[in-house]
C-alpha cells in the first residue's frame, strides 16, 4: 500500500512552502490525492525524485537500528538538561562517565532515572576535565549560542572566549576524545552571516581535529512526530581521521511521525499516553481557541475575534501563524518551546480545547512514558521544550556506534569503562544529605538531643586539645546577626528551613563561623544539636518557626586574621575536618 504524505509534510521535509507543494499538485507536476480524512498530498513512491523522499524510501533504517558497540564506549555529555541527548545516546550504546548540567531541576531529573550516572551540577567554566584525559572515547553537548566577539580577529579558539563553545572546547582540549560531537539550533548556520560558524571551524582545527560537513537534520524524518531542527556538528581527531576512517550521518525512517504516533499505541509507544498534569487556559482564551479548526490558527477565527484576539499584532505584516495555533493530529508537533499556551507559539491539543500536558510534551519528544521530571510543571515543560528528541539522538548515536566500531576495528582497545567512571566519580562533589525540618522534628520533638558532644571544660590550667580529624560545620552568619561572633560570646547558632549538608549531623563536631567577605577565624565546639525556633534568638520570631539549633561554645581563636575559605552558600553548610581547616 502507498505511503500518503500531506502536502504541509512534503514542504517541511524539503524546505519549501506550502503554496508550492501544493502548486506541485494542482499543476500535476506530482499525481494529488485526497486521503480518507479529505487532507490533500502525495504517494511518497510517486516522489523518487526529491531527495529528502528517496532518502526515507531507500532508508537502511531497519538494518542500522541493530547496531550494537564491540566494546563498552565511554562518554560524556556536557549541557546534559533533561537527558534526552544523554538517553539517546545510552540507548545507542554508549556508556556515560560524566554528565554536566547546571539546572538544578535537570540534574535531579538525570538523577532520579539514572542514579548509576555521575551527575555533576555545577557551571561548567568551574569544572576541571583533566582527570579524564585519555579515558574517555566520545564527547557530547548540545552548547546554548550566545553572541561570538571577534575582537581577536583570528576566527580561532581565543575568539570563542566568553562563550560555552569555548567551554566545551576547553573539555575537548582537556580530555582528548576521539570524537566529539556539538548540536544547537539551525540559525547557528546564518548567525552574524555566517562568521559564527567560521570561527567555530577554525576552532576545530586548532584543536587538533577534522569537522565533517555539518548537517541540519529534521527530527521529523527520524522517527520523532515534531518539526524541530538541530545542527549536528561531529569531529573525528586528526589521528584517527588520517587513518580514512569516515562518519557515515545516519539513514531516516520510513515514514513522517505525527501527534496520532504519540498519543495513542502503535510505532511509537505500546500504549495510549497517560493522563498527567498539564496548562489551562483562562475563560477568555478558551473562548478563542475553542473556536480554532484542527490544524488552524487565528486566521480562522471570524475577522472581529481576529481583531480583538490579536490587538495591535493585527495590523502588523507577517503570518503570525503561532498564534492561537491548534495542532493536526495527523502532522508532527510544531516545535515544542518552554511551555505550551505562549500566545506567540500555541501550542493548542488537535481536539480538545487546553494547552498540550508535561507526558504529551514528552511522548513528542518521545521520552519513554518512565522518564520522570523532577520539579513543579513549570520546570517540566521547560525541560523537555529544551532537550533534544531522544530518537534523533538514538539515531545519531547508533551512526557514532557504527564509527566507534570502525576505529576499534584498525585499532583495538581493552574496556576502560570503570577506570574512567571512577576518575568522574572523584570528579563529583560530595553527596549532600537533604535534611528536611518536619522530619526532624517529628524525630527529635521537644528539644531532643540530635548531636551531644562532651562540654567544653573551662578551668585554670586546663589546655583544650584539638582533634584534627573530628569534622568542622562552617556556616555563614548574616551580618544581622554577626556581633556575638565577632566578640566570641555566640552561645548558639540557628538554621535556615532547609539545609542540604555533605556530612550526617551526627558526625559534626567542630563548628566555624564565616563572616561575609573575611571569612573563618574563631572555633567553637557543638555541645548539642538540636530542633528549636528562630523565636529563641529573634524576640519577634513566629514562635513556630522550627530550626535547626546548634548550642556552641567557644574553645580559641584559631588564626590571628580572618582566613578566606571557599563556602558554597547554595549548601548552607560547608564541612571539612579540622586538619584541612588547620592547614589554611
Amino acid at each position: 500500500m502507498p505511503t500518503f504524505l500531506s502536502a504541509t509534510n512534503l514542504a517541511d521535509l524539503t524546505g519549501t512552502s506550502l503554496a508550492t507543494t501544493q502548486r506541485w499538485g494542482e499543476s500535476g507536476v506530482y499525481p494529488y490525492h485526497r486521503n480518507e480524512k479529505g487532507k490533500d498530498g502525495f504517494f511518497m513512491e510517486d516522489l523518487v525524485d526529491i531527495e529528502p523522499v528517496k532518502m526515507m524510501l531507500n532508508s537502511n533504517w531497519d538494518e542500522e537500528f541493530h547496531t550494537a558497540p564491540l566494546r563498552d564506549f565511554t562518554s560524556v555529555e556536557l549541557f546534559a538538561g533533561a537527558g534526552g541527548l544523554a538517553l539517546g545516546m545510552h540507548l545507542a550504546g554508549f556508556r556515560h562517565v560524566l554528565l554536566n548540567e547546571m539546572d538544578a531541576m535537570a540534574c535531579q531529573t538525570l538523577k532520579r532515572n539514572h542514579s548509576d550516572w555521575n551527575v555533576l551540577e555545577g557551571d561548567i567554566r568551574k569544572v576541571d576535565f583533566t582527570p579524564l584525559c585519555g579515558k574517555v572515547d566520545f564527547l557530547s553537548g548540545g552548547f546554548p549560542c550566545q553572541a561570538f566577539s571577534y575582537a581577536g580577529k583570528k576566527g580561532g579558539l581565543s575568539d570563542t572566549r566568553g562563550t560555552l563553545f569555548f567551554e566545551l572546547a576547553r573539555a575537548v582540549k582537556e580530555i582528548q576524545p576521539k570524537v566529539f560531537m556539538g548540536e544547537n539550533v539551525k540559525g547557528l548556520l546564518s548567525h552574524d552571516d555566517g562568521r559564527t560558524l567560521g570561527v567555530i571551524r577554525n576552532a576545530i582545527k586548532e584543536l587538533g581535529y577534522t569537522l565533517v560537513e555539518p548537517r541540519v537534520l529534521k527530527a521529523m524524518m527520524y522517527q520523532v512526530p515534531q518539526k524541530r531542527e538541530r545542527l549536528i556538528l561531529i569531529a573525528i581527531r586528526n589521528d584517527i581521521y588520517e587513518k580514512g576512517i569516515r562518519f557515515k550521518w545516519p539513514d531516516p525512517y520510513h515514514r513522517v511521525m505525527t501527534l496520532r504516533d504519540a498519543f495513542f499505541s502503535g510505532e511509537l509507544f505500546d500504549d495510549d499516553v497517560p493522563a498527567s498534569e498539564g496548562q489551562t487556559y483562562p475563560a477568555k482564551k478558551a473562548r478563542i481557541m475553542a473556536m480554532v479548526p484542527e490544524g488552524g490558527d487565528w486566521r480562522d477565527l471570524p475577522i472581529e475575534e481576529q481583531k480583538e484576539y490579536m490587538g495591535g499584532s493585527f495590523f502588523l505584516g507577517g503570518g503570525k501563524t503561532g498564534m492561537a495555533r491548534r495542532l493536526s493530529m495527523d502532522e508532527p508537533s510544531l516545535t515544542l518551546t518552554c511551555a505550551p499556551a505562549q500566545k506567540q507559539t500555541e501550542r493548542c491539543h488537535p481536539t480538545e480545547t487546553r494547552p498540550l500536558t508535561v507526558r504529551e510534551y514528552a511522548r513528542i519528544q518521545t521520552f519513554p512514558d518512565d522518564w520522570k521530571f523532577a520539579g513543579n510543571m513549570s520546570d517540566q515543560y521547560k525541560q523537555i521544550g529544551n532537550a533534544v528528541p531522544v530518537n534523533l539522538a538514538y539515531a545519531i548515536g547508533r551512526s557514532l556506534i557504527r564509527l566507534f566500531n570502525d576505529i576499534d576495528a584498525q585499532n583495538p582497545e581493552e574496556t576502560q569503562f570503570e577506570d574512567a567512571y571512577k576518575a568522574a566519580h572523584d570528579m563529583l562533589p560530595p553527596t549532600l544529605f537533604e535534611l528536611d525540618m518536619f522530619d526532624l522534628y517529628n524525630q527529635y520533638p521537644n528539644n531532643t538531643s540530635i548531636v551531644n558532644n562532651p562540654k567544653v571544660r573551662k578551668r585554670r590550667g586546663y589546655k583544650y586539645n584539638l582533634d584534627d580529624s573530628k569534622n568542622v560545620l562552617v556556616c555563614f552568619v548574616p551580618d544581622k546577626y554577626i556581633v556575638p561572633y565577632t566578640t566570641q560570646n555566640a552561645k548558639a547558632y540557628f538554621t535556615g528551613k532547609k539545609f542540604p549538608s555533605t556530612v550526617k549531623l551526627n558526625k559534626l563536631y567542630y563548628f566555624m563561623p564565616y563572616a561575609k567577605g573575611k571569612g573563618i577565624r574563631d572555633l567553637y565546639q557543638i555541645e548539642v544539636a538540636r530542633v528549636g525556633t528562630k523565636h529563641e534568638f529573634v524576640e519577634d520570631a513566629d514562635k513556630n518557626d522550627f530550626r535547626l539549633v546548634f548550642d556552641i561554645k567557644f574553645v580559641k581563636q584559631l588564626f590571628e586574621d580572618y582566613k578566606p575559605i571557599k563556602l558554597e552558600i547554595w549548601r548552607t553548610f560547608t564541612d571539612t575536618n579540622l586538619r584541612s581547616i588547620m592547614a589554611l
